[in-house]
């Protein structure tokens, strides 16, 4: 079979690739189809010193909220806070803070669960359950921000994330 017909002056793609090339040429009954190479990944925004605090102090505030709301749901419970700046090998940072719940009764900990992933809702988060053997639920937000629920046998784990930024190089004078 003919190969389709390609724009006024465009390559022919299979002519750029020596696999594909000679696959064509030994084997002219087989129709090769190239597809369109996915789009590149997007760029984290850059943010100034000023924006990575901003960025972090809105995500603990959104902790505090949802905390607020659990914690009038039902009897205060011992919760441990950490928080810290991760970086990948792309050098692409995000603010990650942790809550840990505990000294839950048993089967408090799913009852807990359930209603984070209300109040994560009544929030403005999309969140949903996530099948396995653990129940957990994941939650995102039009930012880019990302919510992780997962229980312990007494305790609530929820971990909190920025989207990814790029911190800008900081000129000294």
């Amino acid at each position: 079979m003919t190969p389709p017909a390609t724009g006024p002056g465009a390559p022919d793609p299979l002519e750029s690739d020596p696999m594909l090339r000679v696959l064509r040429e030994r084997h002219p009954e087989v129709d090769i189809v190239v597809l369109p190479q996915p789009a590149p990944v997007r760029r984290a925004p850059e943010v100034d010193r000023s924006g990575r605090d901003a960025l972090a102090e809105d995500l603990e505030r959104d902790l505090d909220d949802l905390l607020e709301r659990l914690g009038s749901d039902g009897p205060p419970h011992s919760v441990q806070r950490d928080h810290r700046w991760q970086t990948d090998e792309w050098h692409q940072t995000w603010y990650e803070a942790v809550a840990v719940v505990d000294d839950l009764a048993d089967g408090a900990n799913v009852a807990l669960l359930r209603a984070t992933g209300k109040a994560l809702v009544d929030l403005g988060w999309r969140a949903r359950p996530v099948p396995g053997d653990r129940p957990r639920l994941v939650a995102r937000r039009r930012d880019g921000s990302e919510a992780v629920a997962t229980v312990r046998p007494t305790s609530l784990v929820v971990t909190f994330r920025t989207a990814k930024v790029r911190a800008v190089e900081e000129v000294a004078r």
